[in-house]
């Protein structure tokens, strides 16, 4: 996680041991649900290891939100920001291990050291950027090109994920991506 840190931004040895034992580290199975949807979402994760999957589920469906990758944070950034309840699901898809932060204990760094505050920035932007760009791709593209612009960014998805959640990402059916992967 510091190396990752240190390339965003320079954070001083004490400042990121300040920040590193605000966490708590974890190490969870495959198929475990880390954010349940109807509560506030208060935690942001830095996945050390693992792969998770964001998800709402809306009448008995499940629609793939987001997928998060090691050396990066995730959370629901929509109810972290705004205190409203979750709709959305995090589950581990492989064994994980993560840091988990709690917003008050980031919020009083934030206060007290600039270089976490902008951290923090930084996070929410890669966030926000993150779902513009799926939407423009969902928007502007049609789905061989959805598929093959993950393939070329995410090629170990399609190793871990089972094509259910990947189809439900691009926002087809498993039939349709079947098709598209034949081509």
């Amino acid at each position: 996680m510091k190396e990752i840190i240190q390339s965003t931004i320079n954070l001083s040895d004490e400042i990121y041991e300040l920040f590193l034992n605000s966490s708590k580290r974890k190490e969870v199975k495959k198929n475990q649900i880390l954010f349940k949807p109807n509560r506030a979402t208060s935690k942001i994760l830095f996945l050390e290891k693992g792969l998770l999957r964001g998800y709402k589920n809306i009448d008995g469906k499940d629609y793939t939100h987001h997928f998060y990758f090691p050396n990066w944070f995730a959370t629901d950034f929509e109810s972290f920001l705004t205190k409203k309840p979750s709709q959305i699901c995090i589950e581990t898809l492989t064994e994980s291990v993560y840091y988990e932060f709690n917003k008050k204990d980031l919020i009083n760094l934030y206060k007290n050291y600039h270089q976490l505050e902008k951290l923090g920035r930084i996070i929410s932007e890669r966030a926000y950027l993150s779902t513009v760009e799926k939407l423009s791709n969902m928007q502007t593209l049609d789905l061989k090109q959805r598929y093959k612009s993950l393939v070329i960014k995410n090629p170990e998805l399609f190793q871990k994920v089972p094509q259910k959640h990947i189809a439900s990402y691009l926002g087809v059916s498993e039939q349709s991506l079947s098709r598209i992967k034949k081509d």
